[in-house]
């Protein structure tokens, strides 16, 4: 287990550059020491991949409810029973039963004393499963005027690795889409995926960034692909005709929604022949570039793949 006195929020704080995010090469403090045969996750791998691929398996959450009882008379010994759980244990299979747990005894566990363990777990923790499970516990309090706390939440959720906890808070807040939006632009990786799920195209300035930015992650394009089609409403801007920029973010999201690999893409789409054939009509005005040519190759192919074959055509003369 990590044995620095410093925090993760500390260590997250200090890592910030001068743009106010982390930089690309930051990772989390490494809390044991490294084992040959033991897999490295990069930040918020390990939860991303439990939810999109493995299932979120049961987990024994009995020395967290523990904790939950203790915080009343013993805020320490409540925090020493967490740092126990959090040495095997994932709040990714943990936070809902938490969570539910808290929702029915809520009458006798007093709101100040799990309020107290929360934050001094998500800001002095020093273990990620740690914050994490304070994270989960500030999903139930209002901090709609604790400006000082959401900004620490804030500065967490520029890890990949707490972006999905926060964002469950966040959702709670005033203004949640800008909120949600903010944290989406501040991270690339898996918390930019969640983040994207998170959010909901309120005004044209998130539909617009959905459109341009939102798929745009360093785990993989796809994971967002549907989303971002969906919310940002590919068909009716390729319908619209576009300049060459927007053009570019069009081929660069259709050919991620092209690749069905890890999660459902294009197959979703109710009228997936008519989002091809409206870009294939945007197409035909617009400059070849590999992004135009690399599109419409991987549009020939599902076309051919899935019986359209008069897009199939269209395409040919495109290419």
């Amino acid at each position: 287990m990590n044995t620095t006195t410093e925090s993760i929020y500390e260590n997250i704080c200090r890592a910030r550059n001068e743009l106010a995010v982390l930089p690309p090469e930051y990772s989390l403090p490494q809390e044991d020491k490294p084992q040959q045969d033991k897999v490295r996750f990069v930040n918020g791998a390990l939860d991303g991949i439990a939810l999109y691929h493995m299932g979120v398996p049961k987990q024994d959450t009995a020395l967290l409810e523990q904790a939950l009882n203790t915080a009343a008379t013993n805020l320490e010994q409540a925090h020493e029973l967490v740092r126990q759980w959090v040495t095997d244990g994932h709040m990714i299979s943990a936070r809902e039963k938490i969570l539910n747990y808290l929702l029915e005894h809520q009458q006798q566990l007093p709101a100040p004393e799990i309020y107290r363990l929360a934050v001094e777990c998500a800001l002095k923790g020093t273990h990620r499963e740690e914050v994490k499970f304070g994270l989960v516990l500030l999903v139930l309090f209002d901090m709609s005027q604790n400006e000082p706390l959401k900004n620490a939440m804030r500065i967490l959720a520029l890890s990949d690795e707490f972006t999905l906890y926060v964002l469950q808070a966040a959702a709670g807040w005033d203004n949640s889409a800008q909120e949600i939006l903010r944290i989406a632009k501040g991270v690339r990786g898996w918390g930019r995926i969640h983040a994207v799920t998170a959010l909901e195209p309120e005004t044209q300035e998130i539909a617009d960034w959905l459109f341009a930015e939102g798929w745009n992650n360093t785990v993989l394009h796809a994971y967002s692909a549907l989303e971002c089609c969906q919310k940002a409403d590919l068909r009716q801007r390729l319908e619209n005709d576009m300049g060459e920029k927007d053009f570019f973010c069009a081929c660069e999201l259709l050919t991620a929604l092209l690749a069905e690999g890890p999660v459902p893409g294009i197959s979703e789409i109710e009228d997936c022949a008519g989002l091809l054939n409206a870009f294939v009509d945007c197409a035909t005005s617009k400059a070849v570039s590999p992004q135009r040519q690399n599109a419409l190759k991987l549009a020939a192919e599902y076309a051919a793949d899935h019986e359209l074959p008069e897009i199939a055509e269209r395409i040919r003369f495109l290419l």
